[in-house]
């Protein structure tokens, strides 16, 4: 999977998340046990998800054939694809994506704040698109798991854990939220559109982003 966007895309970044993890998934020793659960560790050094656990439906926790796990069989995520979005892998990283943004904001509106448009920020536009991303690989796996032959749990679930606690990623949470800064950031029409042609390539979610301009 070729880079081939200078953008963040989201949506694409779900995409190539989900059959990423299933290519890890799949690389496990399955058995004949159907997946109930599959456990992520995000890392606040990371925009990538850092490791995962795969729990059965007979409670039995599944290794992977390619790696040792770091505890409690727990491994690595092989990002064995490039991504084709510019989302920096660490935290730490420079964001090529931000600086250009801000600056052809700026020219659009001199009073543009860039401040908070930063994938650091847990508050940001940004951080919470990526949230919302994570969030649509929990929709999306399980089809993509059964269509590669791997049976899954009618009770299936893809959980997100931080270190500390596991993240609801609730999807009215996280509008609202996107819709308060939204209203705060994007006060002209014409740097919405470019946020959106930014973070979106799939023409009916920049409508969606765009339509964001009241809670109710």
């Amino acid at each position: 999977m070729a880079s081939n966007s200078n953008n963040y895309h989201f949506d694409l970044w779900a995409e190539y998340l989900t059959v990423t993890l299933s290519e890890n998934v799949a690389r496990c020793q399955l058995g004949s046990g159907k997946i109930k659960t599959i456990r992520i560790t995000l890392s606040d050094q990371l925009n990538y998800p850092k490791a995962f656990k795969v729990i059965l439906d007979n409670g039995l926790v599944v290794e992977s054939k390619h790696q040792t796990p770091n505890s409690d069989h727990i491994y690595e995520i092989d990002y064995l694809y490039q991504s084709p979005c510019l989302i920096p892998f660490g935290k730490n990283i420079t964001d090529p994506i931000a600086k250009r943004f801000c600056s052809a904001a700026k020219k659009i509106d001199s009073d543009f704040l860039s401040d908070n448009w930063s994938l650091n920020n847990s508050k940001s536009i940004l951080s919470i698109l990526r949230q919302l991303a994570l969030r649509n690989v929990s929709h999306i796996i399980a089809d993509q798991l059964q269509n590669q032959g791997i049976q899954m749990s009618d009770d299936f679930s893809l959980q997100y854990f931080d270190g500390s606690n596991y993240l609801s990623l609730s999807y009215d949470a996280l509008r609202s939220d996107l819709v308060e800064q939204i209203q705060f950031y994007f006060k002209n029409s014409n740097i919405k559109q470019q946020a959106a042609d930014l973070c979106f390539k799939h023409p009916n979610n920049k409508a969606w982003f765009n339509s964001l301009s009241s809670l109710n």
